[in-house]
């Protein structure tokens, strides 16, 4: 039997998303609890340039919301903090520049996810209240790539992760009008025909991850009075709607409407391409909107790992 060191009581995770760097502080118990989250725009994606590299600007924002976040994680109590990365980073032509800088700036060695990695712990985390309830399918939209998932209480059956995220659509094909619509479902549907088909038989429910689902829960809404611990069903019906209905504003007329989520009046359209675009090739109706995302299972990993190590 291992006997390696057991979870920490408090852990936090500091993930680098390509829009967005998000914070999880929880207890490592079952339903990680006493949860603290944190959250800062830091639209990594959208700040690489040509070669692939990061301006001064967008590296300056990024360690100083690494350090906010970092305090925010000490002062609940973490006695771990781990920082991870995504799909911005993993374009980045300049990886191990950017692990000294946030070295340096915030005391934390940066680890950098695959895209499989991105799938395990949106499925991990999205999962976890469904342990029970069959197969269950994962749909992880993020700025830079989409993550899919298909499994079963904790085991993770297939996986896999496109090259389509709403910031990287953004930059391809913005949406400002019913005929950039028509461009941007155009190269989705071109990326999608490159797939091999998804495993039968489709899982009983499926999951929404990421920023796109919650901003169109939110506009589906129009409010953000939303419980955050429960999920929401969202119907394709409703994901196309607000598609034709974000496709004839301009980004200024999005940021009045009713439960618009305050900086995806650009990226939001082009994240619900995404969105109907997969719900239509694999059969969906409706997704249920869940506010957990890979911080949480990251930290369920690290649980995972504790147990195993300690023969539990």
């Amino acid at each position: 039997m291992r006997t390696s060191s057991p979870a920490p009581a408090r852990a936090a995770v500091i993930a680098i998303g390509s829009n967005s760097t998000r914070l999880l502080v929880a207890n490592l118990e079952e339903g990680l609890r006493q949860p603290l989250r944190g959250r800062v725009e830091t639209r990594l994606f959208l700040a690489l340039d040509e070669r692939q590299g990061f301006d001064n600007l967008a590296l300056r924002g990024l360690v100083e919301g690494v350090q906010a976040l970092k305090a925010q994680a000490l002062a609940a109590g973490a006695s771990r903090i781990d920082l991870v990365a995504t799909a911005a980073v993993r374009d980045s032509r300049d990886e191990a520049g950017l692990r000294d800088l946030l070295r340096a700036g915030t005391g934390l060695e940066l680890k950098v996810l695959s895209g499989a990695q991105e799938a395990r712990y949106a499925f991990l985390g999205a999962a976890h209240p469904y342990l029970q309830a069959g197969r269950l399918g994962v749909i992880d939209i993020g700025g830079g790539s989409t993550e899919l998932a298909l499994g079963q209480g904790q085991a993770l059956e297939d996986s896999c992760s496109l090259q389509l995220g709403a910031s990287r659509l953004y930059a391809s094909q913005p949406i400002n009008s019913p005929q950039d619509l028509k461009a941007a479902q155009a190269l989705v549907a071109r990326q999608l025909a490159a797939q091999p088909p998804w495993p039968a038989p489709p899982p009983a429910r499926w999951l929404l991850v990421g920023g796109t689902g919650a901003a169109l829960l939110y506009l589906s809404r129009g409010s953000f009075d939303v419980d955050p611990h429960l999920d929401h069903p969202v119907s394709q019906a409703q994901a196309w709607r607000a598609l034709h209905q974000l496709a004839a504003l301009d980004a200024r007329e999005r940021t009045r409407l009713p439960g618009m989520m305050p900086g995806r009046e650009h990226i939001l359209p082009t994240g619900l391409v995404i969105l109907v675009a997969l719900m239509d090739r694999l059969g969906i109706q409706e997704v249920l909107v869940t506010h957990r995302n890979n911080c949480d299972g990251y930290l369920y990993g690290i649980l995972l790992e504790a147990h195993e190590n300690t023969g539990r």
